[in-house]
C-alpha cells in the first residue's frame, strides 16, 4: 500500500514532466506545501521550549530528506525579511520510524538564525534542510558493541550537548550495548539543555553529571569548575580503554586536548565554534585573477582576503550560509589553481576539488565552477 506521502509524490513528479519542474516546484511554495521535485524541504510540526534562550524544533522532511546518523548535522536554511539564511545545526533525536527529525537551537547574541528560530518561529512553517554532515558518529564504536561492552565517555558544553543526545538516544534504542558516561558543563542550573530528561535516563549503563561554574548552585552529584584532569579522575575512570566524544565551543574543545591529550583508546569531537581567520600582516599582498567560469566572468582578488569576502565586494553573491567554514553552503568546485586555507594555514594546488570560499583565499591565479 502506498502511503499519501509516496502518492503525493508520485503525483508531483507526474505533473513535473507535465507542467515542467519549476512551475510545479513555484506552485507547491507558494501553496506552503513541503512536496517538491529538487528541495528537501520540512515543516516544523512542533516547538519545545528547553530553556529561556533554547528551543527543540521538530520537522516533518519530506520524502528527499536522506537520513541521518546520531551525532551528525544537518544545514537549515530559512527565510527571514525575504532573505534565505543557511546555518549548521546537530540533530538532538535519533533517527526513528516516525520520520520526525529534532534540532535544538540556542540563541546567541550575534545570531540572526538561532535569534529567529528561538523567538519567531512558528509550527507549520516550513524550512529547508541541506546536506547531512559530520562523523562524530557512533561509527567508532559499533564494530565492538554486541561483541563486547565498549566503555565512552560524552563530554559537552553548552548547546554542545545536542549531538550527545542524539547519540544517547539511539545508544537507548539498541539496549545500552555500551556503559556511556556523559559530563555535561553549563555556567548555571538553569542552563543546562535536557537536565530533566538526561536524569530521568540514568541507569547501570548511563551515568550522567552535571558541572557547573564555581559559585553556581550546586546539587547533589554536581561538579564545579571547569575542565580539570582531577573531574576526570573523580568520573571517568580508565580513559585508556574509553572511547571519548566531546562538542562545544573551542576553548572547550582546546582544554579538553590539553587535559586528556593521547590517552583515551579514541577522541572524537566536533567544534560548533570555527577556527579564527588569520592574516599575516608581514606578507605581501599581492592581487590574482579568479575566472567564473558558468557566468564568464574574470576578476581580480586580493590574496588577503577570503574568496567569498573578496566576490561579494564586487557585487557578486554565491550560495553561502554560516560564512565560517562550517556549513559548506559556499562550497563550489574549484577547477583550477592555487588555494590557502585561511583558519589552519594549509595550501591546495589541487584541481577538480571542492572549496569553501568563506574560509581560502586565492594564492595564485584560479578558475571557479561559479
Amino acid at each position: 500500500m502506498r502511503t499519501n506521502s509516496q502518492l503525493s509524490s508520485k503525483v508531483v513528479r507526474g505533473l513535473s514532466k507535465i507542467l515542467g519542474q519549476e512551475f510545479v516546484n513555484f506552485w507547491l511554495e507558494q501553496a506552503g506545501s513541503t512536496h517538491s521535485t529538487d528541495r528537501c524541504l520540512a515543516e516544523v510540526v512542533r516547538i519545545d521550549r528547553e530553556t529561556a534562550d533554547a528551543v527543540s524544533v521538530w520537522l516533518r522532511p519530506n520524502a528527499l530528506f536522506k537520513g541521518f546518523q546520531a551525532g551528525q548535522h544537518v544545514n537549515l536554511s530559512v527565510t527571514i525579511d525575504e532573505v534565505v539564511h543557511t546555518r549548521s545545526y546537530s540533530f538532538s533525536s535519533a533517527p526513528t520510524d516516525s520520520g520526525l527529525v529534532r534540532l535544538t537551537i540556542k540563541q546567541t547574541p550575534t545570531g540572526l538564525v538561532s535569534r529567529y528560530a528561538v523567538n519567531q518561529l512558528a509550527v507549520g512553517t516550513v524550512v529547508e534542510l541541506g546536506d547531512v554532515f559530520g562523523d562524530m558518529t557512533l561509527a567508532h564504536t559499533q564494530p565492538t558493541l554486541n561483541q563486547q561492552r565498549p566503555t565512552m565517555l560524552l563530554l559537552a558544553a553548552g548547546s554542545g550537548i545536542t549531538p550527545m543526545i542524539s547519540l544517547i538516544e539511539e545508544l537507548e534504542a539498541q539496549g545500552w550495548p555500551a556503559d556511556v558516561t556523559l559530563m555535561s558543563w553549563a555556567r548555571n542550573p538553569a542552563d543546562v539543555l535536557f537536565d530533566a530528561t538526561l536524569a530521568a535516563k540514568t541507569n547501570a549503563h548511563f551515568n550522567y553529571v552535571r558541572l557547573l561554574e564555581s559559585g553556581a548552585n550546586l546539587a547533589e552529584g554536581d561538579l564545579a569548575g571547569r575542565p580539570s584532569a582531577e573531574q576526570f579522575a573523580a568520573v571517568a575512570g580508565n580513559l585508556e580503554t574509553t572511547d571519548v566524544y566531546a562538542c562545544g565551543p573551542d576553548g572547550f574543545m582546546n582544554a579538553l586536548r590539553g587535559i586528556l591529550g593521547d590517552t583515551p583508546k579514541s577522541f572524537h569531537a566536533e567544534s560548533f565554534t570555527p577556527m579564527a581567520l588569520t592574516i599575516d600582516d608581514d606578507a605581501e599582498v599581492k592581487t590574482f585573477t579568479v575566472t567564473l567560469t558558468k557566468s564568464n566572468r574574470i576578476v581580480e582578488v586580493s590574496n588577503n582576503k577570503p574568496l567569498l569576502k573578496a566576490l561579494q565586494e564586487q557585487g557578486i553573491n554565491p550560495p553561502h550560509g554560516c560564512g565560517m567554514g562550517i556549513c559548506n553552503t559556499c562550497s563550489c568546485e574549484k577547477l583550477t589553481g592555487t588555494t590557502q586555507n585561511m583558519q589552519n594555514k594549509s595550501v591546495c594546488g589541487t584541481n577538480n576539488t571542492a572549496l569553501r570560499l568563506c574560509i581560502n583565499a586565492a594564492q595564485g591565479p584560479v578558475s571557479l565552477d561559479l
